[in-house]
């Protein structure tokens, strides 16, 4: 279930507001699950600093071959992660949530936000069909 919808300008990237996004908005103690992207010493720090558990994909060292435990850490994590992701792309095939169809922050907040509603409606009605 998508428990809430965070939308941000599209010239801010996600990688770079990774510290501010999560650290204050997340209980200690939880681990943060992200990809490849992220991975940096300045991200990992942060994680720290706010008293989480780092849970963030490691990216192969250009030049360099990957270590054996990164990849199995990535490849453990990555089976977490692809329960999220099902939710984002069932909302991209659904609800069309693949472009924006409306303009101005605002406005895509509120229509991220109904998409999100509606997927969560449709998933529960689907569990209550099959309990």
């Amino acid at each position: 279930m998508v428990e809430s919808v965070e939308t941000a300008p599209a010239n801010v990237s996600e990688m770079t507001a990774f510290p501010c996004r999560f650290a204050a908005k997340t209980e200690p103690g939880r681990r943060i699950v992200y990809d490849k992207g992220a991975d940096s010493q300045n991200n990992r720090d942060a994680c720290r600093w706010a008293g989480l558990k780092d849970g963030i994909m490691r990216r192969k060292p250009k030049g360099r071959r990957q270590r054996r435990w990164d990849k199995v850490r990535s490849r453990l994590l990555s089976k977490r992660r692809f329960v999220v992701e099902r939710a984002f792309g069932a909302m991209k095939r659904t609800y069309g949530k693949s472009r924006a169809k409306l303009i101005g922050l605002e406005k895509f907040a509120a229509e991220a936000l109904a998409k999100a509603i509606a997927c969560n409606l449709r998933r529960a009605a689907n569990r209550l069909a099959y309990a």
